[in-house]
């Protein structure tokens, strides 16, 4: 059967070193394993780095695997006047089709192995495996039902190598869309820390507690989220009670979408819709700091899929331009409509 330079082009275009094991001569072959091994090992060490040799691994893995088509090219190309019978012999070694099927298939099983050794081995030390990250699960999953006397979800669990901890996803099995977040070392048994339940629980009843001055003030224009921290370890899980259990430490942050088109026209009235929400603000939040952001986006973007993605998660918006914004960190400091800055952002 007679090999084809067309053929053994496109194999190494394909695979580093595939093409050589189709022309199949002990030379190629060998070659063809050369280029593979050094490929993976590029990846082994690509990720061994963290990938911060990429600048120089990515250019060396595409030298390999241009050497790779080079060589085939050059030896269809090479002929010895001399020798006519080397070239025979060459264009007929190894060369009956089910040989050359054998070469190509161990060819590409190479291949994948060599850059799935490089990824395995090289991405192992900063990788947890599934029995790892699923003991992290059920020991958060227990550090929470203790705490909260409620059972929870752990629904993702990542590992941060160069900190040598767990980032993890929870929500409460009864209230699915109450995610939070929590953390965990990587030391057996876990330590569990840093959840955020009763912050997202009491950002929700603040929410809640929000909306009906938010329709009297925006009616059917705002949508708004809010978090809550307490300084105190207490286990409250009611938001209108926590200035009596976190010794006077509480900050809130309230951040609002609204859909208006704001113009040079409107803008004193926007200001003082704005002062009349912040003088109305602490009738719905517990006594501590409250930080407030307004984000204004163009009235033609709040259609029905829009709102319902919003109504789910403000950060849904993030994808669209907003036109204006207004933040203060604590709104006590506002104490006119001159204190207020709402900037354009177009």
């Amino acid at each position: 059967m007679k090999k084809h330079q067309w053929m053994a082009t496109l194999l190494s275009l394909i695979c580093t070193g595939l093409g050589m094991f189709y022309i199949g001569t002990p030379g190629m072959i060998i070659g063809g394993m050369l280029l593979m091994a050094l490929q993976g090992a590029a990846l082994f060490i690509f990720f061994m780095t963290l990938g911060y040799l990429g600048l120089i691994i990515g250019p060396l893995a595409i030298g390999i695997h241009i050497i790779g088509l080079i060589i085939p090219v050059l030896y269809f190309s090479y002929r010895s006047p001399r020798k006519p019978m080397f070239d025979e012999k060459r264009r007929r070694q190894l060369s009956s089709p089910w040989k050359i099927v054998v070469r190509t298939i161990i060819g590409l099983a190479l291949f994948a192995g060599s850059i799935y050794a490089g990824y395995t081995w090289g991405s192992a030390p900063f990788m947890k495996t599934a029995a790892e990250k699923r003991e992290v699960q059920e020991a958060a999953e227990s550090y929470l039902e203790q705490k909260y006397n409620e059972p929870f979800k752990v629904t993702d669990v990542d590992y941060t190598w160069a900190i040598g901890s767990y980032n993890l996803t929870a929500h409460p099995e009864k209230a699915p869309e109450l995610e939070f977040t929590l953390s965990s070392n990587d030391a057996s048994p876990p330590a569990i820390s840093n959840d955020t339940y009763l912050n997202q629980l009491w950002g929700q009843q603040l929410r809640d507690r929000l909306k009906p001055l938010l329709d009297e003030l925006y009616p059917d224009q705002a949508f708004g989220e809010a978090y809550v921290f307490a300084g105190s370890d207490t286990v409250e899980r009611d938001y209108s009670r926590l200035a009596n259990n976190a010794d006077g430490d509480v900050s809130q942050n309230v951040r609002l979408i609204v859909f208006a088109d704001l113009t040079a026209d409107n803008l004193a009235q926007e200001k003082e819709r704005v002062l009349e929400l912040i003088r109305r603000l602490p009738s719905v939040t517990v006594p501590g700091e409250t930080d407030l952001t307004i984000d204004y986006y163009a009235a033609d973007l709040k259609t029905p899929e829009s709102v319902k993605k919003v109504e789910q998660d403000i950060d849904d918006m993030k994808g669209k331009t907003s036109t204006y914004s207004f933040r203060v960190f604590d709104i006590s400091d506002i104490t006119s409509a001159d204190d207020i800055e709402i900037r354009g952002l177009e």
